[in-house]
């Protein structure tokens, strides 16, 4: 059986990228989101999920990158700048080495239970800009939750060798020198291997920017194999918040109106197809 999540990353981050993701599901081929529970607007927007769109999963956008910590700046200071708050992507890669393990794994339960106290089930876990796929030791602590919850996680590591362009591309994805990716991505698949974490056989990453057209995700659909799929996606309305806050703005409303184009059902149906969340797992 050929099984298929659309995962719309980001849910909590601004009114707009919500109400893309709501129309993704109701319109479209969405069947899960994951939320960035820290940030102000996630409780309003989990709240809308399970009134409007209760069939659409939610998991945890795991977030050390973004907005303000869950818990008091002065318990988790490596995470943390001047102003307490996470560093951008960009600023926290070369200050991995640094982060307290203790904080990271605090930080991120408290996540995880703050979408629990809202009612809701995490269906799954993965990390905003997959940070903690970055290193082993990062992703041993996203295996330990996951096993403690019970939960699958994304995992978007491919599991044999790639070519050189491949890789040069995932690490460009990923702000990882291309010459450690190996390294990285061979100590992450043995660490999933010897856990009891379960994860989807394969993560479609390449959805995304010069990649998210009409035409790539019909490639993809038409040759997904048997086992379970994802794919990860980011629709979303543009809003002032997200022109204050991202780059990837027009990009989100483009793949709004390519996952709700009516050729992707029909090709599901096509292939054989069958559109699932993370529960499937």
């Amino acid at each position: 059986m050929k099984r298929l999540i659309v995962n719309a990353d980001d849910f909590g981050r601004t009114p707009g990228i919500d109400a893309g993701i709501l129309r993704a599901h109701r319109q479209g081929i969405v069947t899960s989101t994951t939320a960035m529970v820290n940030l102000p607007g996630a409780a309003a927007g989990v709240r809308w999920v399970r009134v409007e769109t209760p069939a659409l999963g939610i998991g945890v956008h795991l977030n050390l990158t973004a907005g303000r910590p869950l818990l008091p700046a002065a318990d988790v200071p490596t995470l943390v700048d001047e102003t307490g708050h996470f560093y951008p992507i960009r600023a926290l890669t070369p200050r991995l080495d640094d982060l307290d393990r203790a904080q990271v794994e605090a930080e991120l339960t408290a996540q995880i239970e703050r979408l629990r106290a809202w009612g809701t089930t995490p269906t799954h876990l993965d990390a905003h800009h997959h940070l903690l796929y970055l290193t082993p030791d990062l992703f041993r602590i996203l295996l330990v939750l996951a096993e403690r919850y019970a939960l699958p996680i994304r995992y978007p590591w491919p599991c044999g060798a790639l070519p050189a362009q491949d890789l040069s591309a995932l690490a460009e994805a990923h702000r990882v020198a291309p010459d450690a990716l190996p390294q990285v991505i061979a100590a992450c698949n043995a660490l999933l291997e010897g856990s009891q974490v379960r994860a989807p056989e394969r993560c479609v990453l390449t959805f995304y920017g010069a990649g998210a057209t009409l035409g790539h995700l019909l490639d993809v659909i038409a040759g997904l194999p048997e086992g379970i799929s994802e794919v990860m996606c980011h629709p979303g309305f543009v809003d002032a918040a997200l022109q204050a806050s991202s780059g990837y703005g027009e990009g989100r409303e483009r793949e709004l109106a390519i996952l709700t184009d009516p050729a992707l059902k029909e090709a599901l149906r096509e292939a054989g197809v069958q559109l699932v969340d993370f529960s499937a797992l």
